[in-house]
């Protein structure tokens, strides 16, 4: 099982918009995918995918439910594995809760590939569940604050869990020359001050209908298969189909037998 790591330093930047429409473009192309929704104190990747949630993550933790139980299969081909809305408690786990998530979900043996949307910030929650995947997606926006909190996202992941292979995402751009033009701005000041070269993979580009999409809880990919979302997700999924998949620098890993 491939796993793919969505975070962000600033909140609000569309993650979960990236993190639903990347899985159900991938789920379209015939792979067996789930959706990890690692926001587990608020999340909300429920409502992108129209999903009725009956059990959380919350039940699992209090022993009452099993990782499967809680799995909702949505009708756009997407395992569904949800946190809580409104819960102080999951928003703040230890690392050894942490480490059971990670084992329970390593051992679902029907999926291909799992999308894992963190929460935003750097956070030991956002971050070792991050550090944990196998490709590592850093979403930002072209504005002061996403751009210093992005990069502070990097120096903590350098310096906690010694990661060097971030992929920076630029979102809501205008062109994929002005994405990449944040990434090479991004790329000289890690280059600089970390030493460390930062990864890319491509720009997602500003669409009017994600709103829309939302609203009507039908994924942008699938609601308008030709817009500006649809088309660099789709981008995206053929990037990281053709990726290898390399054993995480952190010490820990989506995979039976965790470190």
């Amino acid at each position: 099982m491939k796993v793919i790591g969505i975070t962000s330093g600033k909140g609000g930047v569309g993650k979960t918009t990236v993190a639903v429409n990347l899985a159900v473009e991938l789920a379209n192309r015939g792979l067996r995918v789930a959706l990890l929704d690692g926001d587990l104190g608020l999340s909300n990747a429920q409502i992108l995918l129209n999903a009725r949630v009956e059990y959380t993550y919350a039940h699992v933790l209090a022993g009452v439910k099993s990782l499967a139980d809680i799995i909702v299969e949505s009708q756009h081909g997407v395992k569904l594995i949800p946190g809580s809305s409104g819960s102080t408690a999951l928003s703040s786990l230890t690392r050894l809760q942490l480490l059971g998530l990670i084992h329970a979900v390593s051992e679902l043996d029907d999926c291909d590939l799992l999308v894992v949307d963190t929460a935003a910030g750097i956070s030991d929650n956002v971050t070792f569940l991050f550090a944990a995947c196998d490709t590592k997606l850093l979403l930002i926006q072209n504005e002061p604050a996403s751009i210093a909190d992005a990069y502070a996202t990097f120096k903590v992941l350098q310096h906690e869990y010694n990661l060097s292979d971030v992929k920076l995402t630029p979102v809501r751009v205008g062109s994929q020359q002005e994405a990449k033009s944040i990434h090479g701005k991004i790329d000289g000041v890690t280059s600089k001050f970390l030493g460390l070269r930062l990864g890319y993979s491509t720009g997602i580009r500003t669409d009017k209908d994600i709103l829309e999409a939302a609203r009507q809880g039908v994924p942008a990919v699938n609601l308008f298969p030709n817009g500006n979302l649809s088309q660099d997700i789709k981008s995206l999924a053929d990037m990281l189909l053709q990726e290898d998949v390399t054993e995480s620098d952190a010490g820990v890993t989506f995979a039976p037998g965790n470190k």
